[in-house]
């Protein structure tokens, strides 16, 4: 957030510069979109863009780091619960093989896909987690981009209206041009910004709350299945 309100605070001085060269315009009658006031705009623009795309970039990093923690938890916890069953599974395997007669109904490749699929389901919420945040997270960062597109284009976009018959100095059209749709744009960016930093923080917290529900389950799914093999191991030691 802090990164937003320093953009947010160069947009703000970016616009009461705007009101200055304003002023300077009314003053001198001969400037024109080719002169000073049109340089001064473009340099106004291209620092508000510049210190935008800074903001983007941070923003950018930081959804790809949540997206990595999303990922990276569900490979753990699958990891996890595979690690703490490896043991069981193993000594059962090998018992099984060092006695034929052990008639049993499943095979290791059919146990450790039940295995996968069991944790596969307790890290389900997760994975629509990702999958959703992968969505919204490209959407946010699109508007984003779109308002910063736009302030690249306005000094050109200002510079091409045609001068009011109350108003005949292209430069001052241009630059109230620029200090009003600078203001929409600011508006925009902000609002984006939020929006993007609300679905960060909501993420965040609903995969703490996700990865909580998923150890539990992994749990569970640890403790059936070992007392299953266990249970297996004395039947055929019987």
């Amino acid at each position: 957030m802090s990164q937003t309100i320093g953009m947010l605070c160069l947009l703000s001085l970016t616009l009461a510069n705007c009101q200055v060269v304003r002023f300077e315009t009314e003053m001198d009658s001969d400037t024109t979109n080719y002169g000073p006031v049109s340089m001064v705009v473009d340099n106004l623009a291209e620092t508000a863009v510049n210190v935008s795309k800074d903001s983007i970039d941070q923003l950018e990093g930081k959804m790809n780091r949540t997206r990595q923690d999303i990922a990276g938890n569900i490979e753990v916890l699958t990891a996890n619960g595979m690690a703490q069953l490896s043991d069981v599974i193993y000594e059962t395997n090998q018992l099984m093989v060092a006695n034929p007669d052990c008639n049993v109904a499943w095979s290791l490749d059919e146990l450790n896909e039940n295995v996968t699929y069991q944790l596969g389901d307790c890290t389900g919420g997760l994975e629509s987690l990702l999958q959703d945040f992968r969505q919204e997270a490209q959407v946010a960062l699109s508007r984003v981009q779109g308002f910063v597109q736009q302030m690249a284009q306005l000094p050109a976009k200002c510079q091409t209206l045609v001068p009011l018959p109350l108003n005949p100095s292209p430069s001052s059209g241009g630059v109230v041009c620029f200090i009003n749709a600078m203001a929409e744009i600011n508006r925009g960016m902000a609002q984006s910004m939020h929006i993007a930093s609300q679905l960060l923080v909501q993420t965040h917290r609903t995969a703490e709350e996700l990865v909580e529900q998923a150890q539990e389950c992994r749990a569970a799914v640890v403790q059936q299945i070992g007392d299953f093999l266990r249970e297996e191991q004395d039947q055929c030691q019987q």
